[in-house]
């Protein structure tokens, strides 16, 4: 058998994900393209869902859970007419009530407001199929086994929600007599937009589901970026009885070698990607505080301190990455108070990476 190459890449790639493979599977087709097991995602888009996908690439997989606690903003499509057991438009249908023409505009107005009304702190069950384990088991895989898992309603929020086009007469799903509403939102981590839409069908007293979804931006990462990956196939296998779907990730080139080259190329360095304050340190005056939070040890924040790892001289609480790129050392430090009243400066992760130029 021959030998997997193997890869030191470090990274985080922007990955415009197409419809059809699950999060998992770009993952996966990372790992194969590059070599390199240490590969994960920083939240998951459904498989019918298109968008950006952040993924974090060797050493860089300690900071998913940095780059995954935050806002996620989406194009959605809401339709209105019919339910689905996925509560997208991959589902079967749960559930029709057909929209007469002369009811339309009455309904989409009563839809606007509706979402207008879900702007803020909510308490929702997440879909049925979803990626949340249920004893050790995804719910999307007892849900497809025919269990149907009762998950409990969890914290989601809707920061903003602007409605940028309604109609009906067929919702681009399916065929039958639909209305809809297509709006560009901005979410908190852990909100499930198929769960707005089954909450949306609840307040109308209709069958309703997520028709379509586009992720556009985590935090201030978007599929704006120069360096976000575009172009991907996604080509359907051929079924296997009692599997999920499988799909064939693709670019152009398709051979391994060559695709890991094309995203080696489209990889940034961690630290450029990071939401928070970043110092970049050259020279010897941070390596002694380098070196002892890589022991383990907290610092005193005091203006000597912060000035030798670049941090402001009162930053306040919260993180802060410091990173010698030369050295391949990359700290992620939480400022917080300490029992005594002062405040100190704590390793929260610590990261080693092949040495490699600047390149911020």
């Amino acid at each position: 058998m021959r030998a997997r190459p193997h890869s030191s890449a470090f990274g985080i790639l922007l990955i415009d994900k197409p419809a059809g493979p699950t999060s998992h599977d770009i993952v996966g087709w990372v790992r194969w393209a590059l070599g390199e097991r240490a590969v994960g995602h920083c939240g998951t888009l459904d498989p019918a869902a298109t968008g950006l996908l952040v993924v974090c690439v060797g050493p860089a997989t300690k900071l998913v859970e940095h780059l995954t606690a935050v806002d996620k903003r989406y194009l959605a499509r809401f339709v209105l007419g019919r339910s689905t057991t996925t509560a997208d438009a991959e589902g079967e249908t749960i559930a029709e009530t057909p929209i007469p023409a002369e009811r339309l505009d009455e309904l989409l107005t009563r839809a606007n407001a509706a979402l207008a009304d879900l702007v803020g702190p909510l308490e929702l069950a997440p879909p049925a199929f979803s990626a949340i384990k249920v004893d050790g088991k995804r719910a999307h895989a007892l849900a497809r086994a025919g269990e149907a898992p009762e998950l409990p309603p969890r914290p989601m929020t809707v920061e903003r929600l602007v409605v940028t086009g309604t109609g009906g007469g067929g919702s681009g799903d399916g065929d039958g007599d639909t209305g809809w509403l297509d709006a560009d939102l901005t979410v908190s981590k852990g909100t499930y937009v198929r769960s707005l839409a089954q909450e949306l069908g609840r307040r109308l007293g209709l069958p309703a589901h997520l028709g379509a979804l586009r992720r556009l931006a985590c935090g201030t990462l978007t599929l704006d970026d120069p360096l976000a990956l575009t172009g991907l196939r996604a080509n359907a296998l051929p079924p296997i009885e009692g599997r999920p779907p499988r799909w064939r990730v693709e670019l152009d080139p398709a051979d391994r070698e060559r695709t890991g080259a094309a995203l080696l190329e489209r990889m940034a360095a961690p630290w450029a990607r990071l939401p928070f304050h970043v110092s970049e340190l050259s020279g010897p005056d941070h390596l002694p505080a380098l070196e002892r939070f890589f022991q383990g040890q907290r610092l005193r924040a005091d203006p000597q301190t912060c000035a030798s790892l670049g941090l402001p001289d009162d930053p306040g609480e919260g993180l802060y990455a410091v990173v010698d790129p030369a050295l391949g050392r990359m700290v992620i430090v939480r400022r917080e108070p300490d029992q005594r009243g002062s405040e100190r400066l704590a390793p929260d992760r610590v990261l080693r990476f092949e040495p490699r130029a600047s390149d911020s």
